[in-house]
């Protein structure tokens, strides 16, 4: 497999597990959302697992090129913008799926047994936004009340 393809890897399960912890975290600590925290921990470990399996076939940690990467450190304003623990969650739901999708299509050229599994996580990662979106709703609910 040619480093390139190693890296993209790489950078995108990093990036599904980190933005799948956020979510997690703030349902857990910030919501109290027992249900929701679970089946997202249940995400995360899986695409450990999966990037487990994938580092011992292809060596990914040694593709990792911080310093050479054109993208590092830039980020857009609206990356850098968040409102409430809503807007945490939602963009990095968002950021976990299209992360999957890309790892989708990558391990197709070099993995195609994880593609699928990439794809299942995927769309438990829509079922579980739709899900936080509306315990999101309901907490936004419950704290103007409290005001």
């Amino acid at each position: 497999m040619r480093v390139k393809t190693r890296r993209i890897i790489d950078a995108n399960l990093n990036r599904a597990r980190e933005g799948v912890r956020v979510a997690e975290d703030v349902l857990r600590y910030g919501l109290d959302c027992r249900q929701l925290w679970l089946q997202l921990k249940q995400v995360r470990l899986a695409l450990g697992q999966l990037q487990r399996e994938l580092e011992s076939r292809c060596q990914l940690v040694a593709a990792r090129d911080v310093a050479g990467d054109v993208g590092e450190g830039l980020s857009l304003a609206q990356e850098a913008s968040r409102v409430d623990l809503g807007s945490l969650v939602t963009a990095n739901l968002k950021r976990a799926q299209e992360a999957l999708r890309v790892l989708e299509e990558v391990t197709k050229l070099t993995a195609p047994d994880a593609s699928g599994r990439c794809k299942a996580l995927r769309y438990d990662l829509y079922r579980l936004e739709q899900a936080a979106v509306l315990v999101l709703r309901n907490a936004a609910g419950h704290d103007a009340e409290e005001e």
